[in-house]
């Protein structure tokens, strides 16, 4: 996940609006993904940390489809696929939030991948992901849930904690329990 992100004050600015300046494109299916982009990207993925917002800019609005299929691809390592999934928030190209919310919402994609998702939606989209993500909590996999309550606590808030707080007489798994409850911990106002 994000190791050392700091909540997201009510006042931090929010990727969304650009998120959302131009529609999405149709998704690449993995077939069609350009080997040249593949490897630039499996290239800085190979990076022991995730890359700058600029690296991951340059290749422009193309790379959102080829981390995508990265995420998904059973020959990329576990910790570059799970870096494909957390490079999608750095992007800033409209398709990358939606994208996000397309993998977390998917419940045939594997727990790895939508749980990472959770967390990148919460930090590209800011408070603009809690409505997606206070869905998920609802989840019928523990790990989303508990994944959830770990990306809604990150963003802060008077609204998350209201969330939160409002789920927690609901959960009945111990393990997300915790998890709402360092949630709320992370949300203090």
């Amino acid at each position: 996940m994000f190791a050392g992100t700091a909540p997201v004050s009510d006042a931090a600015p929010v990727r969304a609006n650009a998120a959302r300046a131009r529609p999405a494109g149709p998704e690449t299916p993995p077939s069609a993904v350009p080997g040249p982009l593949r490897a630039e990207a499996l290239g800085l993925l190979a990076l022991p940390t995730v890359a700058s917002e600029a690296a991951w800019h340059r290749l422009g609005p193309e790379v959102v489809p080829v981390l995508a299929a990265l995420a998904e691809d059973p020959s990329v390592s576990d910790a570059q696929r799970m870096r494909a999934v957390t490079a999608l928030a750095w992007v800033e190209f409209p398709q990358a939030g939606q994208t996000l919310q397309a993998m977390l919402e998917d419940p045939h994609r594997p727990s790895d991948v939508r749980s990472q998702a959770a967390a990148a939606l919460g930090q590209c989209l800011g408070f603009e992901a809690v409505k997606t993500l206070r869905a998920r909590l609802e989840d019928r996999d523990l790990r989303i849930r508990e994944a959830v309550a770990q990306a809604l606590g990150r963003l802060g808030g008077q609204q998350v904690r209201e969330v939160l707080e409002e789920r927690l007489p609901l959960e009945d798994v111990p393990q997300v329990r915790e998890a709402l409850q360092q949630g709320l911990t992370l949300a203090e106002p």
